[in-house]
């Protein structure tokens, strides 16, 4: 009998050392005292990459504030207003009067006129006119500021009528469309200043 105990006590003893290190294998491994399987290796690295990378939320988070940076920068740096200038106003245009003369103050039927008339004579005969020829006490001629030499035009003054050709230039006084030549003055009765009726001829 003592002889049967001894042969089983190694063998005891070995079965015991076995579901030891079964049971200890397990916690050495999971204690890092143990060198793991390929399996554990595998999953630990994928929780060491799992640990170092980022949460979801985190890098959302993050993304966001970089996104409100931006939105923050672009509205501190304002582009330059460019005012667009004011156009000036046009300056009014004045609206200038020409004096009108006497003669075309007043229009009558059958393209009469009147005008504010004087007269030239003595003093001035022997004188070259401004249209040509020599003034005489008998020249049918008429002075004028700016008709043609040459133009006819036809005068009536109370009751009387001729026609006078423009040979000079005057009167160079004011308020006064025609001299009168001193056979034109004659033939209508007139002396000094007044009004008489004319029409151009052509």
């Amino acid at each position: 009998m003592s002889h049967v105990m001894s042969r089983m006590r190694p063998m005891a003893i070995a079965i015991a050392l076995v579901v030891t290190g079964a049971l200890a294998l397990p916690v050495a491994v999971g204690s890092g005292f143990a060198p793991a399987s390929a399996s554990n290796a595998a999953g630990w690295q994928r929780a060491a990459a799992e640990a170092t990378e980022p949460a979801p939320d985190a890098a959302q988070k993050g993304e966001e504030l970089r996104s409100q940076a931006a939105t923050l920068a672009a509205l501190a740096v304002k582009p330059p207003v460019t005012k667009t200038p004011t156009p000036l106003p046009e300056p009014a245009t004045k609206t200038v009067k020409r004096r009108t003369s006497t003669a075309s103050s007043q229009a009558l039927p059958g393209g009469w006129r009147t005008a504010r008339v004087s007269w030239y004579g003595p003093g001035f005969y022997g004188n070259t006119m401004a249209g040509g020829g020599k003034l005489t006490p008998s020249s049918m001629v008429v002075a004028h500021r700016s008709l043609p030499f040459g133009t006819k035009i036809q005068f009536q003054y109370k009751g009387r009528s001729c026609t006078a050709v423009v040979r000079d230039r005057g009167p160079y006084v004011g308020g006064r469309v025609f001299d009168l030549g001193p056979g034109t003055a004659k033939a209508l009765g007139f002396s000094g200043v007044g009004t008489v009726k004319y029409k151009i001829l052509g």
